[in-house]
Protein backbone atom coordinates (compact mmCIF):
# COMPACT_ATOMS: atom_id res chain seq x y z
CA UNK A 1 0.00 0.00 0.00
CA UNK A 2 1.10 3.60 -0.41
CA UNK A 3 1.04 6.27 2.25
CA UNK A 4 1.86 9.97 2.10
CA UNK A 5 5.03 10.88 4.02
CA UNK A 6 4.34 14.26 5.62
CA UNK A 7 8.00 15.31 5.81
CA UNK A 8 9.03 14.25 2.30
CA UNK A 9 5.64 15.04 0.77
CA UNK A 10 5.95 11.85 -1.30
CA UNK A 11 3.88 8.67 -1.66
CA UNK A 12 5.83 5.77 -0.13
CA UNK A 13 5.13 2.08 -0.82
CA UNK A 14 4.94 0.43 2.63
CA UNK A 15 3.44 -2.60 4.39
CA UNK A 16 0.66 -0.75 6.23
CA UNK A 17 -0.41 2.69 7.43
CA UNK A 18 1.43 2.35 10.77
CA UNK A 19 4.88 2.05 9.15
CA UNK A 20 5.96 5.70 9.65
CA UNK A 21 5.66 5.14 13.43
CA UNK A 22 8.12 2.22 13.38
CA UNK A 23 11.90 2.30 13.84
CA UNK A 24 12.40 0.19 10.70
CA UNK A 25 10.73 2.79 8.43
CA UNK A 26 13.29 4.01 5.86
CA UNK A 27 11.81 5.98 2.95
CA UNK A 28 14.04 6.10 -0.12
CA UNK A 29 13.89 6.35 -3.87
CA UNK A 30 13.41 2.98 -5.54
CA UNK A 31 16.77 2.06 -7.10
CA UNK A 32 15.17 -0.71 -9.18
CA UNK A 33 16.00 -4.40 -9.44
CA UNK A 34 19.60 -5.53 -8.95
CA UNK A 35 21.19 -8.11 -11.22
CA UNK A 36 24.72 -9.37 -10.50
CA UNK A 37 27.09 -8.21 -13.22
CA UNK A 38 24.53 -5.81 -14.70
CA UNK A 39 23.76 -3.53 -11.75
CA UNK A 40 20.42 -1.82 -11.17
CA UNK A 41 17.64 -1.52 -13.74
CA UNK A 42 14.21 0.04 -13.49
CA UNK A 43 11.45 -2.31 -12.38
CA UNK A 44 9.10 -0.79 -14.96
CA UNK A 45 11.00 0.60 -17.97
CA UNK A 46 7.94 2.61 -19.10
CA UNK A 47 7.68 4.49 -15.82
CA UNK A 48 9.17 8.00 -16.00
CA UNK A 49 8.24 9.10 -12.47
CA UNK A 50 10.57 8.30 -9.56
CA UNK A 51 8.89 5.99 -7.06
CA UNK A 52 9.55 5.83 -3.32
CA UNK A 53 9.64 2.71 -1.15
CA UNK A 54 10.50 1.62 2.38
CA UNK A 55 14.14 0.56 1.94
CA UNK A 56 14.07 -1.84 4.89
CA UNK A 57 11.11 -3.72 3.45
CA UNK A 58 12.69 -3.86 -0.01
CA UNK A 59 16.14 -5.05 1.11
CA UNK A 60 15.48 -7.28 4.14
CA UNK A 61 11.71 -7.57 4.39
CA UNK A 62 9.70 -6.39 7.36
CA UNK A 63 11.09 -7.32 10.80
CA UNK A 64 9.65 -10.42 12.48
CA UNK A 65 7.96 -8.45 15.28
CA UNK A 66 5.82 -6.46 12.82
CA UNK A 67 3.60 -9.43 12.01
CA UNK A 68 2.91 -9.89 15.73
CA UNK A 69 1.82 -6.28 16.18
CA UNK A 70 -0.32 -5.89 13.07
CA UNK A 71 -2.19 -8.57 11.10
CA UNK A 72 -0.38 -9.40 7.83
CA UNK A 73 -1.52 -7.48 4.76
CA UNK A 74 -2.88 -9.82 2.09
CA UNK A 75 -0.97 -7.86 -0.60
CA UNK A 76 2.44 -8.71 0.90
Amino acid sequence: MKIRDKELKKDIDVRDKECPKRDCYWPRQDPGAFSPGAGYSQRDPHQKKITWICGTRDIRGCPVGVSELIPPNKET
